[in-house]
């Protein structure tokens, strides 16, 4: 990146444009006297001030923070900038704005390239940053924390919210929203008084006058218009048919890139009803994670078990990996949809695809019309292990809330990537954090994340995947024989699955309670975290319990 740092310094003004120490020599060793020497002296010394002020200095060590900030490594800095991927190239262009120090910013969705952690860092840099700055954004956690003024774009119109957060703003918009359908229904009476004294009265010639100017009147009122809010995306998800408990389990997992490794060994449970978010930097592996777990990408060693009456359903972050671009919408729906073209037009009509749009080839598609197709394909034949890699991406905020209420309600399991913390925060009830080739599981939602986060880093401690690697217990031996033996543990598996529902609904209970922001001031949040540890230890013993009895029942005979 040697070049691209050579260029992350700021544009010359003109007096710096025209000084350059060599000039003084000549001028100086030209007879012009002392006076023109003082005044270069003076020239010198206001530009000198001028260069400190605007940070000259300091700007390779501004240039390194802000780089390590967007992620970048100590290495990268020597790289050439074609050696990066168009992600990386964006912060790059990023990093060059910000070093800078320009008076005024204006940015474009500027989060859409940057993991969590480097969006964290440049939320609290913007924080500090003290010109102006304008900038759109999908992510509504990140409007909160760095906007202070809102400006609404609604058909062609602006109107200006100011010192609100986004919360605000909507409960600015609906009340504004309301008078104006108020002062609608009344201008439209008022219309209709006027307009029955012009009809009634229109041949009467001793009211001549009068209907006139109720008529100029109708003409000079400027009509209060109400717009109708756009139509969002509604849908909810087909209630998946009910998997076994355990849905997914990895055992020594590897996989490498050429001579990088990404994993070397890590071990993966994930059970029925979980909504697991996957956080780490980018290049980390959460997405060869996710495809490994999809079955997308083969593992170059170690065991990938799948569930009983488990089916998956991927969301890739690059959509046209399940697109075919070269056909159209209703072509790409019937190849996984065994419907009827009515019924597919329907679904496709419920993701906002009206009428001839159905005929548009894929590659004609905006980036948020492939969104909603490709998430209209997997709803098509709904999974129970659903796999998303960055869905709200493309997807405006009424889109994204959509998406979440659906989410929340969906009864199968859920394992996501995604950067929008609000979107994290509304529906994962379990992190897992990855990093360094290693995995390591917080079993709670994003808030509790952030919070073990701190007490983790200051105790050092291990990541699951090298600390708590169980051996599972050798399951007894088979006393019984025949049907009694099935039945008996059809009972105790019946039984074991009751008992650990109700472990995992007081468990989500206890997610509820730790991600109110105020639980961890309040006094008695030490007893209901070790509550929450010891359920989790009931759950785990439990499940290892559930999984004996599955392997001594043996496969399921299929139907």
């Amino acid at each position: 990146m040697e070049e691209s740092m050579g260029r992350l310094s700021a544009p010359a003004t003109e007096p710096f444009a025209s000084f350059h120490p060599a000039g003084l020599a000549d001028a100086a060793g030209s007879g012009q006297g002392s006076h023109s020497q003082e005044q270069l002296l003076r020239d010198h010394g206001e530009l000198q001030t001028r260069f400190e002020q605007l940070g000259g200095y300091d700007q390779e060590h501004r240039a390194k923070r802000i780089l390590a900030g967007l992620g970048f490594k100590e290495e990268d800095l020597s790289r050439m900038t074609d050696e990066f991927s168009g992600g990386w190239m964006m912060r790059i262009a990023l990093a060059k704005l910000l070093v800078d120090i320009p008076a005024l910013m204006m940015l474009d969705e500027p989060t859409n390239h940057l993991d969590l952690k480097a969006l964290l860092w440049f939320q609290d840099y913007l924080l500090s940053y003290k010109g102006t700055l304008i900038f759109t954004s999908h992510d509504r956690d990140f409007i909160d924390h760095v906007a202070t003024r809102i400006v609404d774009l609604d058909e062609g119109a602006l109107v200006d919210y100011r010192r609100c957060n986004y919360d605000r703003y909507i409960e600015e918009k609906d009340k504004k929203k309301e008078l104006l359908e108020t002062e609608a229904k009344e201008q439209e009476k008022k219309v209709r008084q006027l307009q029955v004294f012009i009809d009634r009265f229109r041949a009467t010639a001793s009211r001549a006058a009068s209907v006139q100017s109720r008529i100029k009147e109708l003409d000079k009122m400027e009509r209060v218009v109400v717009v109708r809010e756009k139509k969002n995306i509604r849908f909810n998800f087909p209630q998946p048919q009910r998997s076994g408990l355990a849905v997914i389990s990895l055992r020594d997992i590897h996989k490498s890139y050429g001579n990088k490794a990404v994993y070397r060994g890590i071990d993966l449970d994930i059970n029925r009803g979980n909504k697991i978010v996957l956080i780490g930097s980018n290049g980390a592996g959460k997405s060869t994670l996710l495809k490994i777990l999809s079955g997308a990408l083969d593992a170059d060693k170690g065991l990938r078990k799948i569930g009983h009456n488990v089916s998956a359903g991927y969301y890739p972050q690059h959509r046209l990996d399940v697109l075919n671009h070269d056909k159209t919408c209703l072509e790409n729906m019937q190849e996984v949809c065994q419907r009827s073209e009515t019924d597919i037009r329907k679904l496709l009509g419920t993701f906002l695809f009206k009428g001839d749009m159905v005929y548009n080839k894929v590659s004609v598609l905006s980036g948020g019309e492939k969104s909603r197709l490709v998430m209209a394909k997997i709803l098509a034949s709904p999974p129970n292990f659903l796999l998303m890699d960055e869905p709200t991406n493309h997807l405006d905020i009424p889109s994204r809330n959509i998406l979440i209420e659906a989410l929340s309600e969906f009864s199968g399991t859920l394992c996501f990537i995604s950067h929008d913390v609000h979107f994290i925060r509304k529906i994962a009830n379990t992190v897992i954090e990855v990093e360094n080739g290693k995995l390591e599981l917080y079993p709670g939602d994003y808030d509790y994340y952030v919070y073990k986060k701190s007490l983790d880093e200051k105790s050092g401690k291990a990541a699951f995947s090298d600390k708590e690697k169980k051996e599972r217990p050798a399951p007894p031996a088979r006393k019984d024989s025949g049907s009694a033996l099935q039945n008996r543990l059809a009972r105790k598996l019946e039984e074991t699955e009751r008992e650990l529902d109700k472990l995992l609904a007081r468990q989500n209970e206890l997610n509820k309670i730790m991600s109110d922001p105020s639980f961890y001031r309040k006094k008695n949040f030490t007893s209901t975290l070790k509550e929450h540890e010891e359920l989790k230890e009931k759950i785990d013993g439990l499940t290892a319990e559930w999984g004996q009895y599955v392997e001594e029942m043996g496969p399921v005979p299929e139907k």
